[in-house]
């Protein structure tokens, strides 16, 4: 049987996946995406929240500004191509729960560099945080795979890494043969045979979706947890966080509780809550928490886009493009990414 000949075979139906399939796919470059949606993927649990301004000490996002800029203009775009609304912008309530995080409130007020993203309020203890939105990532992730279905270039299936030959000068699988292979795997590629030496620290987190009789809050609250009104008239509450092994899919009843008697500590009035559903995923953190980029040391056809643990919504749109500049015009990755800056040995 003659293989259908490609350029990229894509590895992942989760954002980052599914994010760099339609990009070379617009760009006319033939790819085929690969996932078994049996498999649970943390984009289809994720809250998408894009926040540039995270943890106690209030640290500004690098590159915040473009990265931001880049993600609004591409979910923009598909919002129009697919007549569907993913992006919904949202300003945050950030409530300073001890001395740690008001001594680096007290330190950002200095800084210029984050006059655009943090506000006082009349509160002392609550700062407006600007720039923060979400993304509907299963909407989204549902209509770019129906786009690939209906062009016949997604496959639902588990590859197995002993069933993909890259001993030639492409790489094949099944009934496909191309240029090059880009593995957009989660958590789960900390298992496959070629990047298993990246340091990969995953993390479990669960969030629950509400129902309330009072009037949803105007903006995302965090205090500590963040609680995510939704344009759909859901609250989404989150998330817990579990590093410890064996990590999993599996919803706890302990993360439920602690969820919400952490709720019940927010500074908002809800009545009548009820939990609608629960669901689990595994974050895709990185030991430097930084994003796995580049290309396998010892053969290029084999490359590599993950490690966005919580942050794929705003990252993934911009390192996309990175990644693709580097494969197809051999333009230099930023070192902070490159995996390059770990040994395989």
């Amino acid at each position: 049987m003659k293989k259908e000949s490609l350029d990229t075979l894509v590895v992942g139906g989760g954002l980052a996946g599914s994010i760099l399939t339609w990009k070379l796919m617009q760009q006319g470059v033939r790819t085929h995406i690969v996932f078994d949606p049996k498999i649970p993927s943390a984009s289809h649990v994720a809250a998408g929240l894009m926040n540039p301004v995270t943890g106690q000490r209030l640290v500004l996002q690098e590159h915040a500004k473009t990265l931001l800029e880049t993600s609004k203009s591409f979910y923009q775009s598909l919002e129009e191509y697919f007549h569907t609304s993913f992006y919904f912008e949202k300003p945050m309530l950030r409530y300073l729960r001890n001395q740690k995080e008001e001594m680096a409130w007290k330190k950002r007020q200095s800084n210029v560099d984050y006059d655009d993203y943090l506000e006082a309020t009349a509160h002392p203890k609550c700062l407006l945080q600007h720039h923060t939105a979400y993304l509907d990532t299963q909407s989204l992730l549902r209509c770019l795979h129906e786009a690939f279905e209906s062009r016949d270039m997604l496959s639902h299936a588990t590859i197995h890494y002993d069933e993909i030959d890259s001993q030639s000068t492409s790489i094949c699988w099944q009934h496909l043969s191309a240029q090059r292979i880009i593995f957009c795997e989660g958590w789960r590629g900390q298992c496959n045979p070629w990047f298993q030496y990246l340091p990969f620290q995953p993390s479990k987190g669960e969030i629950l979706d509400l129902q309330t009789s009072s009037q949803l809050p105007e903006h995302i609250i965090n205090s500590g947890r963040w609680l995510l009104p939704m344009h759909d008239g859901r609250l989404r509450l989150g998330a817990s966080y579990n590093c410890h092994p064996p990590l999993n899919e599996s919803i706890t009843s302990h993360a439920k509780e602690s969820l919400l008697t952490d709720l019940k500590q927010m500074p908002v009035a809800l009545e009548h809550v009820e939990v609608m559903k629960q669901q689990a995923g595994v974050r895709p953190n990185t030991l430097d928490k930084q994003p796995f980029l580049g290309v396998h040391p010892e053969d290029s056809k084999i490359a590599i886009l993950n490690g966005f643990g919580s942050k794929g919504s705003m990252l993934i749109p911009y390192y996309a493009d990175i990644l693709m500049e580097y494969i197809q015009q051999q333009k230099a990755l930023p070192q902070h990414v490159d995996i390059r800056r770990y040994s395989c040995a």
